[in-house]
């Protein structure tokens, strides 16, 4: 009786998890490096950094194939030569895509609103920043990723390529790996 009374609290406990995540909001976090180019080429070397944000996934029709994912990021792109040497551009990001799920797996696509909160320019650990050389306040990156659920834990990878000019020829890039987690 007692292991009958435990499946059915454990039972009860899951099923009201899969509840919670078809609401889909949650938060995700992990590793990112950004880069620079100009004209193509790579401005000095990647900026390593984290990011963290919520999310919030959308049903689009009915099933749960696809879904329109958005949310609030906090991140940093630039570039770093060493330590000395280096512009960190803090960004609050919206993405804005659609996820194509399949089992656990899926495929997601889109476009960010990123807006600049913060930046620093040093040379040979001396500021430099100043109005000639300040970055842009806004940059629009697209992305595509893949990821998979294990659990109630996303794993998952984004890839973000910038179009926009954000100081004097320069666009920013990034990769994203990391979790989420659906409440």
């Amino acid at each position: 009786m007692k292991v009958f009374l435990f499946g059915v609290l454990f039972l009860g406990l899951v099923l009201m998890q899969l509840e919670v995540n078809a609401q889909g909001i949650g938060v995700r976090a992990g590793y990112q490096t950004a880069s620079t180019t100009n004209n193509g080429n790579q401005v000095a070397g990647s900026l390593g950094s984290f990011y963290l944000g919520g999310y919030k996934n959308i049903k689009l029709g009915v099933g749960d194939l696809l879904r329109l994912n958005t949310g609030l990021e906090y991140m940093q792109n630039g570039h770093r030569t060493n330590d000395a040497n280096f512009r960190s551009i803090n960004y609050l990001s919206i993405p804005l895509g659609l996820r194509a799920k399949l089992g656990p797996l899926y495929a997601q696509g889109g476009i960010n609103a990123n807006f600049k909160i913060g930046e620093k320019y040093e040379v040979n650990s001396q500021s430099v920043l100043n109005d000639t050389n300040r970055t842009s306040s806004f940059d629009m990156p697209v992305h595509i990723g893949v990821g998979f659920r294990l659990f109630v834990i996303d794993i998952e990878a984004r890839y973000h390529y910038g179009f926009m000019d954000v100081n004097n020829g320069n666009k920013n890039s990034y990769l994203q790996i990391g979790a989420a987690f659906g409440f």
